[in-house]
């Protein structure tokens, strides 16, 4: 069907960075699934082990998922397991603010929070995509009630401090901002097919089929191929009854799209329109799996300084945190599922090539923050039903409204800040107050006269890199790292094996990376203790 001219070929990527284009991540993903290249966790279930555990003592390091994951697949099989974990819960990352949590940043303040009506905020992952299995493989099989997350709700906005043009320092629902992109494209494409300037790009049939698409939108006038006014776009006044026709809202134009910064790449697999949550937070996920584990398996307030192996065993020297009382614990093997920027503290008799490949990865800043109000507003005021307002302020990036609790006339948490890398530095260095306030700075140019006056003075923050036990949210793999730090962390230590998030570089952040680098963990140790 396509035609070869100065040497330029269409190639499946071609062909999907069109239909991207043109017709949307969806339309792209179904062409993915076709050629059985669409994007997902690779792993379904827990790997199939032929031990039976053979009497062997494992010291896990670390409750967060991967350790919670690794004490339940091996102790079901049998083996000797010992958890141990410095903070006073499980859960490591994944985790849920609510009335009564306490979160204490290093050298610096101590937040409770105070939500009323049971509210909370995850401060760590927030979204379960449909393509991560082994995620979805625990909420399935422990009983984790899910609800759907509102990732994309198009009457959300895009809000762009920075640049000029009329279409920056306002909120603009995202709804018209992405439909007068693809609308004045689809104008474009189509002018270029009947002006000639695709003839040695398509054949005379492909041009035909592709103006027919772009004439089907609904976009573009189906004579004049123009862009304008139109029902697809939505209407500026809604048309009630009789002779009343309405009035329908006049696109943005080309110019002054392009000013525009955001919305502009296409999500991928992982951010869809609807993932999924579980009902009550995020923590319900490691609370069911810590339900799961034989009682007194994970041993609290024990901080880890010293890992030591031998030709037949590890010791880990342990220190209670309440009483200071230190103590060296025994072990066949240990795996270790901690931060890496956390295990770097702690003296270990590594290889050189696993020390050097720990430290590869830099370490992420992340800072949230949310604010509880005493009125839905933004569903109440501004028709928006969950989904994210997306800004270009490096100390908020998201403001992500409840996909929860819609219409219950009670209060709502509203993420307002989700800040990466050096927006997650100056949020994350102020105080707790200067936090708060920065928040409601950023929502009143967002929902003006609105944040302010409906926000009841409570709210929390997150700042990852500043938690004494993670010092960071996850770290970030160079792909040249990948290739030539990573191998050492794979094959592991004679008597350590590693785990987490961190083994999963292609992965950073999300629960399924520190669930599937378990399962790779469980497997190894299979491997060996049946050698």
């Amino acid at each position: 069907m396509t035609q070869e001219n100065n040497n330029t070929d269409f190639t499946k990527r071609d062909f999907l960075t069109r239909i991207g284009m043109v017709a949307g991540t969806s339309a792209m993903m179904t062409a993915l699934a076709g050629w059985d290249m669409s994007m997902a966790s690779t792993m379904t279930a827990p790997p199939a082990m032929s031990s039976d555990g053979k009497g062997k003592k494992i010291l896990i390091l670390g409750a967060g998922l991967s350790g919670l994951v690794c004490a339940l697949e091996l102790s079901t099989k049998g083996y000797d397991i010992q958890v141990l974990e410095a903070k006073e819960t499980a859960g490591g990352r994944c985790m849920s603010a609510r009335k009564g949590t306490v979160i204490e940043d290093v050298g610096g303040e101590r937040q409770v929070c105070d939500f009323e009506n049971n509210q909370y905020l995850n401060v760590g992952p927030w979204r379960i995509p449909p393509q991560h299995h082994s995620t979805l493989y625990y909420c399935r099989t422990l009983g984790v009630a899910l609800e759907p997350f509102i990732n994309k709700s198009f009457d959300a906005y895009y809000y762009q401090s920075n640049g000029d043009g009329p279409l920056c320092g306002k909120p603009i629902r995202q709804f018209e901002i992405d439909m007068d992109r693809t609308g004045h494209v689809d104008e474009l494409l189509a002018k270029c097919i009947t002006g000639g300037a695709l003839e040695d790009k398509l054949t005379k049939e492909d041009q035909e089929a592709l103006l027919d698409y772009l004439k089907s939108t609904g976009l573009i006038d189906r004579t004049e191929l123009d862009y304008h006014a139109n029902r697809v776009r939505g209407w500026e006044k809604m048309p009630t009854v009789g002779t009343d026709k309405g009035k329908l809202s006049d696109p943005y134009g080309l110019a002054d799209l392009l000013k525009m910064k955001l919305g502009r790449r296409n999500p991928d697999s992982e951010h869809t329109p609807a993932l999924f949550q579980p009902v009550g937070g995020m923590d319900q996920i490691p609370r069911a799996l810590e339900r799961a584990l034989p009682n007194g398996i994970i041993r609290f307030n024990s901080e880890i300084t010293d890992i030591i192996q031998s030709d037949d065993g590890v010791s880990v020297t342990v220190t209670e945190t309440k009483t200071n009382k230190t103590e060296i614990l025994q072990a066949d093997y240990a795996i270790s599922c901690l931060p890496f920027p956390l295990l770097n503290k702690i003296n270990t008799d590594f290889r050189q090539d696993v020390i050097d490949g720990l430290k590869a990865p830099s370490s992420a800043p992340i800072v949230k923050l949310g604010h509880q109000f005493s009125e839905r507003f933004w569903e109440t005021q501004e028709n928006i039903f969950g989904g994210i307002t997306v800004n270009d302020i490096d100390e908020s990036g998201n403001i992500s409204y409840p996909s929860s609790e819609l219409f219950n006339g009670k209060t709502g948490v509203v993420l307002t800040a989700y800040a990466h890398r050096g927006g997650a530095i100056k949020l994350g260095n102020r105080s707790i107050a200067e936090r708060i306030e920065r928040g409601l700075e950023i929502g009143e140019m967002v929902h003006p006269g609105r944040f302010r006056k409906y926000f009841n003075g409570k709210a929390i923050s997150m700042a990852w890199h500043k938690q004494k036990y993670n010092l960071a949210a996850w770290v970030a793999w160079s792909r040249r790292n990948i290739d030539s730090k990573m191998p050492a962390l794979v094959k592991g230590e004679k008597r350590v094996l590693f785990s987490g998030n961190g083994m999963a570089p292609y992965h950073q952040g999300w629960m399924f990376a520190a669930i599937e680098a378990a399962w790779n963990s469980i497997g190894d140790l299979d491997k060996r203790i049946n050698m």
